[in-house]
């Protein structure tokens, strides 16, 4: 696995192209459970598992499924810039709850719909990249699990490191930093096809 060309970048590539998920995955219950006072949102936790639960679930399978079809008609390599953008860029909603507070829980579930519709969307980028670029072999398998391991630890790093960040910038300034975080893997996704064989999804 570690002997294939390339795979130092794919591996830091995998394990970027979750920064910004991993931090909000952390940061985003708090914040919408924190008192307003606080900078937070004020809801119970039945109202944002309800919120996650309805609206977050239908939008994320809706997401996956658009990101597959989108990913069909242009190539994996084409349509990578696209799904980091559409896996990131929708984060901008909760700096946005952020400044505005709004206390219509509709507003709140309409905008993490949209976070979790790019999530959706965008996810399907990193998944197809492990199974394409870094699993073909004669250890199909074998890899496509290790570079699944390596996805993982860096949801967890950025997860660990996510609290503290916060509690030094507050939440507006870290959902920020949030979309800041997207950038190093957005550069690394110009670089990462140089070793890799020809990535072509094809919704056949």
């Amino acid at each position: 696995f570690f002997a294939k060309p390339g795979i130092w970048l794919a591996i830091l590539f995998i394990i970027l192209f979750r920064a910004g998920e991993g931090q909000i995955q952390t940061i985003g219950p708090l914040f919408l459970r924190d008192a307003r006072e606080l900078g937070g949102l004020g809801l119970t936790t039945a109202q944002v598992g309800a919120v996650y639960g309805t609206a977050g679930t239908i939008a994320f399978l809706a997401g996956s499924i658009a990101g597959g079809y989108f990913t069909a008609a242009l190539g994996l390599r084409r349509a990578m810039p696209f799904l980091i953008v559409a896996m990131n860029l929708p984060n901008a909603v909760f700096w946005y709850l952020s400044v505005a507070q709004p206390a219509s829980l509709g507003v709140i579930a309409a905008g993490l719909g949209v976070e979790m519709f790019g999530y959706g969307f965008g996810f399907v980028g990193v998944i197809l990249f492990i199974m394409q670029v870094v699993a073909p072999g004669p250890y199909q398998t074998a890899h496509y699990a290790l570079g699944s391991g390596f996805m993982q630890l860096g949801f967890v790093l950025f997860k660990m490191v996510s609290g503290d960040i916060q509690g030094a910038l507050g939440y507006r300034d870290f959902f920020l930093w949030v979309l800041v975080s997207a950038l190093p893997v957005l550069v690394l996704s110009r670089f990462v096809w140089r070793h890799a064989p020809e990535a072509k999804f094809s919704a056949s």
